[in-house]
């Protein structure tokens, strides 16, 4: 069986990121011939760990072909697996010598991260009180807090909140999205603990904050690592779905009511500040989310952190423009990192 060498690889999911694959026949085509390299794009099942090549779509200057190739030694992942052998297939991928993985992993244990993060200075102006959740903790809480967010650690789909409100009559609504449910609170520790079915979720302090027809809103805030080898100003989406059902609302800051200039440079330093921090503790990060919540006048405060965007329906939303950024930026870190090794191997040699 033969097989060719490329020098770059894209690993996207199938059946979930097909728009991907289309902007990247577009964009890293060109990209490929103009710089003279060989580039594939793949999904999990094109990997053979076996015979160690890859089944995909290969661009090779002005041609555009299936085939089979060698594993590259540079791969961007786009992708989040949920199959136990999906992801023993990447972790395999990402253990292989001369293999660097980008993104190996798209999801995280929000505990361990917010763990992280508490020891960044100036930490406790970002991040809200939070607990994993158990019996003892939540009775606690509900006792010492009006208002309380409910977060999985860990999911494969887009994250959504429980909010749990104490009433003047001192019962409990339980609101998902607009489903909302009355509990008295003799049921109200019974209700929630049925609720996540023994999965593991965090609580967090609730806040008076910003609000669109009554929910939350959200800032998404996209950071990548592109052509230098750093951090790029990221790009900012307001949106509703972490509480409510998923919608984008504007992809500038300034438009928030109450939100100052000075508060949207803030923000995108304090997400450029995280990323950079995380950097220390998520080998080969190459891109994440960041969620936050706007406090009434305009603070924010962190509540999720993922990897790279999984949702199709805020993808299609953005301008064509900043779909293209986002796959621009993974091309020309790849490009990048391809360039520093080829460097250390002139000094070495």
């Amino acid at each position: 069986m033969e097989t060719e060498s490329v020098q770059l690889g894209f690993l996207y999911h199938a059946k979930k990121q097909h728009h991907l694959y289309q902007h990247m026949l577009e964009q890293f085509s060109r990209y490929s011939n103009q710089h003279g390299l060989k580039t594939v794009l793949f999904s999990i099942d094109g990997i053979n760990l076996d015979y160690h090549y890859i089944r995909g779509t290969i661009l090779d200057g002005n041609s555009i072909r299936e085939g089979l190739c060698d594993i590259p030694p540079l791969i961007y992942n786009f992708a989040l697996f949920s199959r136990k052998e999906n992801i023993r297939k990447m972790r395999t991928l990402r253990k292989m010598e001369n293999i660097t993985v980008i993104n190996p992993v798209n999801r995280f244990d929000q505990g361990i991260i917010f763990e992280m993060l508490t020891a960044l200075e100036g930490s406790h102006q970002f991040l809200l009180p939070s607990e994993a959740l158990d019996p003892t903790i939540l009775t606690e809480w509900l006792q010492a807090n009006d208002t309380l967010y409910l977060l999985p650690e860990k999911t494969y789909v887009s994250p959504k909140a429980a909010v749990i409100k104490k009433t003047k009559k001192n019962n409990f609504i339980i609101c998902i999205g607009n489903f909302e449910q009355v509990c008295e609170s003799k049921d109200i520790q019974t209700y929630i603990l049925k609720m996540v079915n023994n999965k593991n979720f965090r609580l967090i302090k609730g806040i008076p904050c910003m609000k669109k027809e009554k929910t939350p809103l959200e800032i998404r805030m996209y950071l990548q690592k592109g052509a230098e080898g750093t951090w790029t100003n990221p790009l900012m989406v307001v949106k509703k779905g972490i509480f409510s059902q998923q919608e984008l609302i504007s992809t500038s800051l300034k438009n928030v009511q109450n939100m100052t200039n000075h508060q949207v440079e803030s923000l995108t330093n304090l997400t450029l500040k995280i990323a950079e921090y995380l950097d220390f503790y998520i080998p080969f990060l190459g891109s994440c989310t960041l969620d936050f919540l706007l406090e009434e006048k305009g603070f924010p405060y962190l509540i999720y952190v993922a990897g790279f965007d999984q949702e199709l329906s805020t993808f299609n939303q953005l301008e064509n423009r900043e779909q293209s950024n986002l796959l621009d930026h993974a091309f020309f870190y790849l490009l990048y990192l391809r360039d520093q090794s080829v460097k250390e191997k002139g000094l070495k040699t």
